[in-house]
């Protein structure tokens, strides 16, 4: 087993098997996406859906977000056609309403940026009020998500 990476939020990173990453999620996305084939992997921990204007941080927002990570999956081996994504997140963590719905929002914001790169979303694990721990394997492309206080999952 390789290391296992920790992703802050706003952070981008892809990885290579056997390494693994890891993030801990609120209102917040975690998109995975991943080429088994390749066994190249990569995650963003996105906080706001969309950028309004040049950002030096763009693993904050959904729309530069994904654009980012895809560069730098593809960068460390990944093909495009091979990509499949998994996301996880997104809770109200202060209850429905409080937060404006940032979470389904963030959420809602990924899956059109999918949409638009052709990239197939297999798996979702969003809302709730729960925050989630998230981790990525690129060797199997299993992603793992445990809600606080419940037993993990396998994406």
């Amino acid at each position: 087993m390789g290391i296992t990476h920790k992703l802050g939020i706003a952070g981008i990173n892809a990885i290579k098997r056997p390494d693994q990453i890891r993030t801990v999620l609120g209102s917040c996305i975690g998109i995975a996406v991943v080429d088994i084939d390749a066994g190249v992997g990569g995650m963003a921990h996105i906080m706001l859906p969309a950028a309004t204007g040049p950002t030096e941080s763009p693993g904050k927002f959904a729309d530069t977000g994904v654009d980012a990570l895809l560069e730098r999956v593809l960068a460390a081996g990944a093909r495009q056609n091979r990509l499949t994504a998994k996301i996880a997140g997104g809770a109200a963590m202060f209850g429905d309403g409080a937060d404006s719905g940032i979470g389904s929002r963030n959420a809602q914001a990924v899956k059109e940026r999918l949409e638009k790169h052709k990239i197939q979303l297999v798996a979702s694990e969003v809302g709730g009020n729960k925050g989630r721990r998230m981790c990525l394997n690129p060797e199997t492309g299993e992603v793992e998500v445990q809600k606080i206080g419940q037993e993990a999952t396998i994406l």
